[in-house]
C-alpha cells in the first residue's frame, strides 16, 4: 500500500512539472516588471514635487565659496513685481500672482493664477541678511550661513 502510494505520489508530481502551470502571476519577470514601473512612477512623483503650474522648478543648494544658502527658483511666466517673499518662524515664502486679461471686440476675459513655495531654513541661516535678485525669469534667493550659532538658554528659577 505505501509503495502504492508513493508511487502515485512521484507520478503525480511528475506529471505536475511538466504541465503549462507558468502562471505569469508567478512568474518573476511579472514583479519585476512591476517593480520597475513602480520605481518609474516614484521618479517622475520626485520630479514634479518642485513644479508648478508655472513650471517653476526649484534648486537648493550650499554655496561653499560665498559660505551662503541658495534657492533658485525658475519661474515661468512670473514678473517681479508678482513675486512676493517673506521669512517668518524659521521658514522663506514665496509666492507669486498673475493675473491675465483679454479682450477681443465683442468679449472679454480674465484669469488669474497663483503660485506659492514654502522652505524651512536651517538653524544657522542669517534670516536678517536674506537677498533676492530676479534675472531672466530666474529668482535667486541668498541666505547667509551665521558664523557661529548662540544657543538660546534661558535660567528657569525654581520656586
Amino acid at each position: 500500500m505505501k509503495n502504492t502510494l508513493l508511487a502515485a505520489l512521484l507520478v503525480s508530481s511528475g506529471a505536475m512539472a511538466n504541465q503549462p502551470f507558468q502562471d505569469a502571476f508567478f512568474n518573476n519577470s511579472v514583479w519585476s516588471n512591476f517593480n520597475k514601473q513602480f520605481q518609474q512612477f516614484n521618479n517622475e512623483v520626485r520630479a514634479t514635487q518642485n513644479q508648478s503650474m508655472f513650471g517653476a522648478q526649484t534648486k537648493r543648494f550650499f554655496d561653499r565659496q560665498s559660505n551662503r544658502y541658495m534657492i533658485e527658483v525658475e519661474v515661468n511666466g512670473l514678473a517681479k513685481e508678482n513675486l512676493d517673499i517673506t521669512s517668518k518662524d524659521g521658514m522663506i515664502h514665496i509666492n507669486g500672482n498673475v493675473q491675465k486679461t483679454e479682450r477681443t471686440n465683442n468679449s472679454s476675459r480674465t484669469s488669474s493664477s497663483k503660485f506659492s513655495q514654502s522652505y524651512s531654513l536651517p538653524v544657522d541661516a542669517d534670516t536678517n541678511n536674506i537677498n533676492a535678485e530676479f534675472k531672466d525669469n530666474c529668482l535667486i534667493i541668498s541666505i547667509p550661513k551665521l558664523a557661529k550659532i548662540t544657543p538660546l538658554v534661558n535660567k528657569i528659577t525654581v520656586y
